[in-house]
């Protein structure tokens, strides 16, 4: 089951810190499939921990919308379009938001976001697409710590992981050098002081990502909720 990578425990990790981690990485990657069913007993003895952590675990990924249960353990919920249209509308508007901080409180330098768009090329050059997803998410992290606006993203991603869960199922190399040159130029705009231009950088970015939802459905109806 968890035959892949980070599933060491660190020394100073507790029991349920590492089966949370474990699980919500495993799902959010998408290692665990749409509908592939986990047993308590078969995830401890896998993580090789007591049942109570694992138990625990569920519960805490149930109510963060990453599991649901069913009799004798809990499966992996298919990504819930609606769900993603309206995390797409929330994401755009706190980022837009955020961006307008940035714009006002002037921040001495772009370089950590430099930095993440410098990683998306060079991901893209050695065609590591799958890390695409993650740096996405780490521009925005970024983009966000420097308006001081942490606290908002943390609850953006708290409302579910359906949004990255669909990025992550996309592998297509002009799609995400796409979005690369849509960060690229948001980052070149603030750099200019012109909101507008980093405005639509953005909403660039978030208009894309309605077709890439109806994509990902046709090409993977199995991974969606069905209607």
């Amino acid at each position: 089951m968890f035959t892949t990578v980070r599933t060491m425990r660190a020394p100073e990790e507790s029991a349920r810190a590492f089966v949370y981690r474990v699980l919500s990485l495993y799902i959010r990657e998408m290692f665990l499939r749409p509908g592939e069913k986990l047993v308590e007993t078969d995830v401890a003895q896998a993580l090789q921990v007591s049942r109570t952590p694992v138990h625990d675990t569920f519960t805490r990924l149930e109510r963060e919308k990453m599991l649901c249960s069913v009799p004798r353990g809990a499966v992996v919920p298919p990504l819930d379009p609606a769900a993603i249209t309206q995390l797409i509308w929330m994401y755009r508007t706190a980022t837009l938001a955020a961006m307008g901080e940035l714009y006002t409180s002037r921040p001495a330098t772009l370089e950590p976001l430099e930095r993440c768009v410098a990683r998306e090329y060079e991901a893209l050059r050695g065609g590591a697409l799958l890390q695409m997803a993650r740096l996405e998410q780490e521009f925005l992290t970024e983009l966000y710590r420097l308006a001081d606006r942490l606290p908002v993203l943390g609850a953006l991603r708290s409302t579910g992981p359906d949004l990255y869960r669909m990025l992550r199922l996309l592998e297509d190399r002009r799609m995400w050098g796409y979005i690369a040159d849509r960060h690229a130029g948001l980052v070149q705009a603030l750099a200019l002081r012109d909101h507008d231009a980093a405005a639509a950088a953005l909403n660039a970015e978030y208009d894309l990502f309605e077709p890439l939802l109806a994509e990902c459905r046709y090409i993977r109806p199995d991974y969606f909720r069905q209607d």
